[in-house]
């Protein structure tokens, strides 16, 4: 008998350990690409006259930046590759921020632009919510 619960506490040990090390890393590539997939909705839907809306869009990752850039991204690749390379940093328990600090993003994000008449963060995480949210069984 005393076997038995030797093999019972040695497969407990295992799977505590399976679980502490693969949880955090499947919930870390979760995280990323949930927030890639916002970042990469977010820039695409910014409306373009310059370029500059789209190019301020900045990821970080547990500070949020307090300042707009000088960038101009018209395309919104380079501000989608720039948010990628940084998100290789995130960690278990780390705050992904997409924070754009222009003055007028507030007016875009309210439908001042016809080109996004209904912003582009809310309607990226209504989509978000719809394609990651999993029923609970």
């Amino acid at each position: 008998m005393a076997e038995k619960y030797s093999n019972l506490d040695a497969f407990n040990r295992e799977l505590d350990e399976f679980v502490r090390k693969t949880v955090p890393e499947e919930l870390v590539k979760l995280h990323r690409r949930i927030a890639l997939e916002a970042l990469r909705r977010i820039v695409l839907m910014t409306p373009v006259d310059t370029g500059r809306a789209r190019g301020n869009w900045q990821t970080t990752i547990d500070v949020s930046p307090e300042t707009p850039l000088e960038e101009f991204d018209p395309s919104g690749e380079a501000t989608i590759l720039e948010g990628m390379s940084r998100l290789e940093a995130l960690g278990f328990g780390s705050i992904v921020f997409l924070t754009n600090n222009l003055p007028y993003i507030l007016r875009l994000e309210h439908g001042h632009s016809r080109q996004a008449p209904q912003g582009m963060v809310e309607v990226t995480f209504a989509e978000l919510r719809e394609m990651f949210a999993q029923p609970v069984e």
